[in-house]
């Protein structure tokens, strides 16, 4: 079991950073990508096509497009950054961890028949679930409903948006990750957490929260100083469970 004392007064030199062999490229980042190059397609002709029609505004078509494309896909790239600084985080978690990302577990209760989980850790005490979010405003929380996030337009005028409960989406993906697992014959302890990532944001929860909430940091220092009521049981089976999985995503 490590501690932070282990990990702070180690010899860096010979440190051995979390194994990422089932980390995958960021789905978000190629998907982002595809919105860009197909708006790209679609757009680009039709503005050459009103550049020529009314030759003397070209630049207003020009910046027009520009932004247009540069827009497309904003909400993948932000969610992408948001996994990629986490996984930064946890790559900083000794070798008796691995992480796996954006693996898909079978779900009957989902309309897709299956749900995402941005990360699994597994290590020596246990296996962790992690939600990441990336917001970079002020978001009010509870342990039920809609979330609110507080944003400024275009032209500073400030308003709300919705954003979904994450805690719900983590216990859904808690359900359905034990469930697979159980039916496999792995039965196991599985902590979850939401990880609000974003430097920027603010966050206030009302209430009291039925998982951990962290926010900007500290999802390393909880994972590493987790001591589960129970000794974690069969983690030989559910890392190979895992690996099955991400194979399949």
């Amino acid at each position: 079991m490590y501690s932070k004392f282990t990990r702070l007064s180690g010899d860096f030199s010979d440190f051995r950073m979390a194994n990422t062999e089932y980390v995958s490229s960021n789905r978000l980042t190629r998907e982002a990508n595809d919105k860009r190059i197909a708006t790209s397609k679609i757009g680009l002709p039709i503005a050459l096509v009103l550049i020529v029609v009314f030759p003397q505004v070209w630049w207003f078509f020009l910046i027009a497009i520009t932004i247009l494309i540069l827009n497309s896909g904003v909400t993948e790239i932000a969610g992408a950054a948001g996994e990629d600084r986490t996984l930064s985080m946890l790559k900083h978690l000794p070798d008796s961890y691995t992480i796996f990302n954006q693996v898909y577990v079978p779900n009957n209760k989902s309309r897709n028949g299956k749900t995402e989980l941005d990360f699994i850790v597994i290590g020596p005490n246990g296996v962790f679930v992690i939600e990441v979010k990336n917001n970079n405003s002020k978001i009010m929380g509870q342990e039920r409903g809609d979330w609110t996030v507080y944003k400024v337009g275009g032209r500073g005028k400030p308003y709300t948006a919705k954003m979904r409960n994450p805690i719900s989406q983590l216990k859904s993906q808690l359900w359905a990750l034990a469930d697979h697992l159980e039916s496999n014959g792995t039965k196991t302890w599985i902590e979850g957490m939401v990880f609000l990532s974003n430097k920027s944001s603010r966050f206030q929860f009302k209430g009291d929260s039925s998982v951990k909430i962290f926010h900007r940091s500290g999802i390393v220092d909880y994972i590493l100083d987790y001591r589960p009521k129970y000794s974690p049981r069969n983690l030989d089976m559910a890392k190979s469970q895992l690996i099955a999985l991400k194979q399949n995503s």
